[in-house]
């Protein structure tokens, strides 16, 4: 009996080394407005901004993921979010171009974020204005990271 109870004890005590990758959910807003000033009243243009996408994924702590967005020859907004491997903390870069004569880009970056705190990122090429407001968080599974991204 004490060697079925250590080997089971052994086997608990060994089973989180042996579980999958945390998964992490992320809500992303995208806003977009025009504004002929530079640098803007950030709070206004916010204000009068259009909500165009709202993109959600999962991926796994470590993994990153990537959303593009866009007309290939006319803008394109890429954002690439990259999660911790025990998915704690998360880092986000956002590239938005456009094209008048030639490509126009500009880009934010975040290290580090940590998981449930929302970001709030903006990039202005010519007189194109991007928002964009993300969140996200860790799961241990996915019906919980599912259930999370469909309640607002």
């Amino acid at each position: 009996m004490k060697k079925h109870l250590f080997t089971l004890l052994f086997v608990l005590i060994a089973l989180p080394a042996f579980a999958d990758a945390p998964l992490v959910a992320i809500k992303v807003d995208i806003y977009r407005t025009q504004s002929s000033q530079s640098p803007p009243n950030m709070i206004k243009a916010f204000a009068e901004a259009k909500l165009e996408h709202q993109p959600r994924l999962i991926t796994e702590g470590g993994k990153q993921a990537m959303i593009e967005i866009g007309e290939q020859d006319k803008h394109m907004l890429s954002i690439t979010f990259k999660p911790t491997e025990d998915g704690a903390h998360y880092s986000t870069n956002m590239k938005y171009k456009t094209k008048k004569q030639d490509w126009l880009q500009a880009s934010s970056e975040s290290e580090k974020t940590p998981e449930g705190q929302s970001l709030f990122m903006s990039s202005q090429v010519g007189d194109q204005l991007v928002f964009v407001q993300l969140i996200g968080k860790r799961f241990d599974n996915i019906e919980g990271a599912r259930a999370w991204l469909a309640s607002e």
